[in-house]
C-alpha cells in the first residue's frame, strides 16, 4: 500500500504529466486551470493542494522540459563518436521535440510568466552557450570546424537561430513546419563553420540517415 507521501507524489506527477501535454500542444496562455482539471478529471481544489497557481505549474513544466532536454543532449554527447555526429543527432532530437512544441510557448512565457522565462534564460546562458562553445572548440581541435570562427559569436548565433524558428513574423506557422525550419537553419550553420573534412562527414551521416 502506498504511503500518504507516495500518494501525494503520484498525484503531483499525474498533474505535471497532464500539464506537459496541454502546454506543449496548445501553449501557455490559452490553457486555464479549468482546462487542466478537465483534462485530468480532477478537481481544481486537488490541483491547488499541490500547486499554488498556474505560474507554479508553468515553472514546473519549464523546469521539467529543460531538464529532460539537458539530459538527452548530454547523453548524445557522451555516445557520439565525434562532434559532427553529436551535432547532427542533437539537431534531429531537437527537430523531434521542438517540432511538437506549440510555437506560442516561448512568447507566452516571455509575456505572461516572467519567472519561468527567467528559468529559460538561465538555462540558455548557463548551459547551452557553454555546451555549444565547448563543442565548437572540440570541433576546431578535431579539424572539422574552421579555425578562424569566433566561438562566442557563433554560439550565440546558433541559439538565436533556434529561437528564430518560433517567430511567427518570420516563419508563419500556417506556411512553415518548425521542425523543418530548424533543420534548414542547422544545415546553414554547420556548412558555414565546417572545413571540407567536416562537410564530408556531415554528408556521410546524412546518407546514413537517409
Amino acid at each position: 500500500m502506498n504511503t500518504p507521501t507516495q500518494q501525494q507524489s503520484e498525484i503531483r506527477c499525474t498533474i505535471l504529466s497532464g500539464v506537459h501535454q496541454l502546454f506543449t500542444r496548445f501553449g501557455l496562455k490559452s490553457i486555464t486551470m479549468d482546462d487542466i482539471a478537465s483534462k485530468l478529471t480532477m478537481s481544481k481544489k486537488t490541483i491547488y493542494q499541490h500547486f499554488k497557481d498556474k505560474d507554479s505549474l508553468v515553472s514546473e513544466y519549464v523546469n521539467g522540459f529543460l531538464s529532460t532536454q539537458k539530459d538527452e543532449i548530454n547523453r548524445i554527447t557522451k555516445e557520439s563518436k565525434d562532434v559532427i555526429e553529436e551535432m547532427v543527432l542533437t539537431a534531429d532530437y531537437l527537430k523531434e521535440t521542438i517540432g511538437n512544441l506549440n510555437p506560442s510557448v516561448l512568447f507566452d512565457m516571455r509575456k505572461y510568466h516572467p519567472a519561468s522565462f527567467k528559468i529559460y534564460l538561465g538555462y540558455k546562458e548557463d548551459y547551452l552557450v557553454d555546451k555549444i562553445s565547448t563543442t565548437l572548440r572540440e570541433g576546431i581541435n578535431q579539424g572539422y570546424f574552421r579555425k578562424d570562427i569566433n566561438i562566442a559569436v557563433m554560439a550565440k548565433i546558433r541559439l538565436e537561430q533556434v529561437e528564430m524558428a518560433y517567430n511567427p513574423d518570420i516563419f508563419a506557422t500556417e506556411k512553415f513546419n518548425i521542425g523543418d525550419v530548424q533543420i534548414q537553419l542547422f544545415d546553414h550553420f554547420m556548412f558555414g563553420i565546417c572545413t571540407l573534412k567536416g562537410h564530408a562527414l556531415i554528408n556521410k551521416y546524412r546518407q546514413i540517415e537517409d
